[in-house]
């Protein structure tokens, strides 16, 4: 992936946020029960896990019109086209399979954009934790959208 906004964001998010290229999967996975204690989502944060989902469960699915729509000019020119942004997808696909885990996703609010993180493992990439990345501007549209290297469990360091 070329340098675009997002790498302004999501390193910085990768640091901050996470522990310790190209996931994908075929078919959306079910999130996780929230625990009993969690504490309540502002309402940004709370559309913004409800809204990353569903666009994520669209890209794993390779139905990436939403999607592609609802990038800024920005996102977009960080993929070319939607052809582009369509044929990355299909290698993810082929290169790493569905998703096999979801570790965890959670929710931050930085600088004003809001972001959805998914944290997940694939079939054919167990040991590595993948972060999809979605950050929505105050408008609601995708301003953020980005994977990366979470954690290698194989005993490999990572970046």
């Amino acid at each position: 992936m070329s340098p675009h906004k997002a790498g302004r964001w999501v390193l910085p998010l990768l640091f901050t946020v996470l522990p310790g290229s190209l996931a994908q999967t075929a078919a959306p996975v079910s999130p996780p029960a929230a625990p009993a204690s969690a504490p309540a989502l502002s309402p940004e944060r709370s559309a913004a896990l409800t809204r990353g989902r569903q666009l994520l469960s669209d890209f794993y699915a390779v139905r990436l019109d939403a999607l592609w729509q609802s990038f800024t000019p920005e996102v977009r020119a960080q993929w070319g086209s939607l052809a582009a942004f369509r044929a990355f997808r299909l290698s993810g696909v082929s290169q790493y399979g569905a998703q096999r885990e979801l570790v965890r996703e959670r929710t931050l609010t930085e600088d004003g954009e809001t972001f959805y993180v998914r944290s997940a493992t694939f079939e054919k990439a167990p040991k590595q934790v993948w972060s999809l990345v979605i950050g929505f501007g105050p408008d609601g549209r995708v301003s953020t959208f980005g994977i990366l290297l979470e954690e290698d469990r194989s005993g490999g360091q990572v970046a």
